[in-house]
């Protein structure tokens, strides 16, 4: 198999904006000419991330022009693993047919002869797709920054009020007028406030308790909750305020 038009191989420069380098390479399926184009790919999973992976495209002819995609993932030990094979004609046609089971093997074959041609472009596509992440690190930490204005602007305006937070949240239960809810229980979230304040929540965030900052340190409450087997229950919005 020979490389017969491969894209200008990407180095650290390369630019993103000309599209998924190719590589281009000539060879055979049977004793006929094929032409494999090379194309490296992740796809996504929930465990262990997206994975690494190579789509094969191979143009050939018989009888008719055919066409064909086979898809590879790449194993822990760095072997390529069939994924799939499909081809853009009828799997009932009988070129399709009596070339299918061919294609994957010749696929194969290239992608293992052209491993030291396609590190380059597999950088590249580790580049696009620490991009990809990176764009979501960064709506995550705008909805987190937005996050923690609303929550800041929602204390300030609580804090105006000068009404004490136990006396709040009963008075917002008596406002929705809504049987409980089943209990959440599990490990307190601990949190301060801009107002002197520390909250323990329970894991759904609905207030357990409120202390004064200064009545925190040091206390009773802090060191049960630095406890990883304690845990606090609460009903709806609000919890049975714990012992110090």
């Amino acid at each position: 198999m020979n490389p017969t038009d491969p894209t200008t191989q990407p180095s650290t420069s390369y630019d993103h904006s000309a599209g998924p380098p190719e590589l281009q390479v000539s060879g055979e399926i049977g004793g006929r000419t094929a032409v494999f184009t090379l194309r490296p790919k992740y796809a996504d999973s929930v465990d262990p991330g997206p994975q690494l992976g190579v789509a094969v495209r191979v143009a050939t002819h018989f009888r008719i022009p055919l066409s064909f995609t086979a898809t590879f993932k790449q194993a822990a030990d760095e072997r390529w693993e069939l994924v799939r094979v499909l081809c853009d004609q009828d799997d009932y046609l009988a070129s399709v047919r009596a070339v299918r089971p061919q294609v994957a093997a010749a696929a194969a074959n290239v992608l293992e002869e052209q491993r030291a041609q396609m590190e380059p472009l597999l950088a590249v596509a580790r580049e696009r797709q620490a991009a990809y992440a990176l764009a979501e690190v960064y709506r995550a930490r705008s909805a987190a920054a937005e996050a923690h204005r609303r929550m800041d602007a929602a204390e300030d305006e609580f804090s105006s009020f000068a009404v004490c937070e136990e006396r709040a949240a009963a008075v917002l239960g008596e406002l929705s007028g809504r049987p409980g809810p089943l209990p959440h229980s599990g490990p307190p979230i601990v949190r301060s406030t801009s107002y002197g304040r520390v909250l323990l929540l329970c894991p759904v965030g609905h207030l357990v308790q409120s202390v004064k900052a200064e009545d925190w340190s040091g206390s009773q409450l802090q060191v049960r909750c630095a406890d990883p087997a304690f845990t606090v229950t609460c009903h709806g919005q609000t919890g049975e305020p714990l012992p110090h």
